[in-house]
């Protein structure tokens, strides 16, 4: 089944928020141009629902400053787009203005078949702030190629890290 092109933008939208793309990456001519076609709020209030709304956004936040920067250029370019001002939208931005940045941070991938990969990223573990400040793109192939061979995997051990840093075994 075709995806519509609003459903489009929003998937590229939603999937390049999760993995905190550079803004600059993101089609915002596109967004403006589907704003100012549709004179409503509802496209830009389905596009919050899709990010910052989003559960996913709850449970494996991206950075406080890349969700304040995101907000920001959204009511940017829904106010060049002359649109009726969205409650939703300042109301998300208003829940970031306050909060203190966490070191850790979340990116989410897409996968193609439907499946989501979050990965913790902690700049505090980084030596001085020079190296693996972000998720090598291997990391997301990888995942996609461990999910197609899953089989591969039963019955073996590993090892996981708790939220308390203990690490514990688990069967595959």
């Amino acid at each position: 089944m075709a995806l519509s092109g609003q459903e489009e933008i929003l998937g590229e939208f939603q999937a390049f928020f999760f993995s905190m793309n550079r803004l600059s990456s993101f089609p915002w001519t596109v967004l403006e141009q589907q704003l100012q076609s549709s004179r409503s709020s509802e496209f830009l209030l389905e596009l919050l629902k899709q990010t910052c709304l989003h559960p996913l956004c709850r449970t494996f936040p991206p950075s406080v400053r890349y969700r304040r920067l995101f907000l920001s250029e959204l009511i940017k370019r829904q106010e060049a787009a002359a649109g009726a001002p969205l409650d939703e939208l300042f109301d998300a931005l208003a829940e970031v203005v306050g909060v203190l940045e966490n070191p850790e941070c979340y990116k989410t991938y897409f996968l193609p078949g439907g499946d989501t990969v979050s990965l913790q990223e902690n700049v505090l573990l980084i030596s001085e702030g020079t190296t693996g400040l972000v998720t090598w793109e291997a990391a997301l192939y990888l995942t996609e190629w461990v999910l197609e061979n899953r089989q591969l995997f039963t019955g073996r051990y590993h090892l996981v890290r708790t939220s308390q840093g203990r690490l514990i075994g688990a069967d595959c």
